[in-house]
């Protein structure tokens, strides 16, 4: 388990990982938080993601890599990176071409590489979200149903929006206004398959209203995922929103 724990800072967040049927496991995910000097210094939010490499794709795991990497240039290029919603769909776009021209199988029309991923930007008191295929993200505010901030996007069994579509891809983006005690789940599909996203979000804020422990909180999700026989890799990002 990777964690990041700042109390009296903006965020809060604990990441939970699982391997999923004995496999290595292959989701990727990137966690910007100001506990890193780089993004602290910059002034220009946080960014936590979850990503999962296509299953078919040969280099799915490269590609949900490659887009996590990519995160990074929004501190370390600022001047290449604007610090706006469109500075960030610039860059996820770029990496979605890079993976792109890496081809498809041989002898078919199956990419070489593809990757569902979740992004959120929190900056300024909102969380924006820049997502593409079967991950998930959730607002979930005590006293109030959870915010569904992505949809899946499915068509006949496989996703019809990945990293690595290229040209065709078009990004989903929504913005969303946050305050303190919010709290922000992201998911692999290794979670989703066998537990509703909304279910999901529900169990995190029971969990989390008894003990006051987030930790505790994802843990207790990413155990009901795998006694449920999930045989995906399963990650879960629980961040907390706090004062500032």
């Amino acid at each position: 388990m990777n964690q990041t724990e700042r109390k009296g800072n903006a965020v809060v967040s604990w990441l939970k990982n699982a391997k999923g049927n004995g496999k290595p496991y292959e989701d990727r995910y990137r966690m910007l938080t100001r506990e890193v000097p780089l993004v602290r210094k910059s002034g220009r939010g946080e960014i936590v993601a979850v990503l999962d490499g296509i299953g078919t794709a040969p280099l799915g795991m490269a590609a949900a890599q490659a887009v996590a990497d990519c995160l990074l240039d929004f501190y370390r290029k600022p001047d290449k990176n604007p610090a706006n919603i469109q500075g960030l769909m610039t860059l996820l776009q770029s990496a979605n071409m890079v993976i792109n021209t890496w081809g498809c199988v041989p002898g078919t029309d199956r990419p070489l590489g593809g990757a569902a991923g979740t992004i959120v930007w929190i900056h300024d008191g909102q969380v924006t979200t820049v997502h593409a295929g079967d991950t998930a993200g959730i607002l979930i505010r005590q006293g109030e149903t959870p915010k569904l901030l992505t949809t899946f996007h499915e068509f006949d069994g496989g996703i019809s929006r990945y990293f690595g579509l290229g040209r065709k891809l078009e990004l989903e983006m929504r913005s969303e206004w946050i305050e303190a005690g919010d709290l922000i789940l992201l998911l692999s599909d290794g979670v989703t398959k066998v537990i509703s996203a909304t279910e999901a979000a529900n169990l995190v804020l029971e969990m989390y209203e008894k003990s006051g422990d987030i930790a505790f909180a994802v843990e207790g999700l990413v155990t009901r995922a795998r006694n449920k026989r999930s045989l995906d890799d399963i990650t879960a990002i629980l961040v907390e929103v706090s004062d500032e």
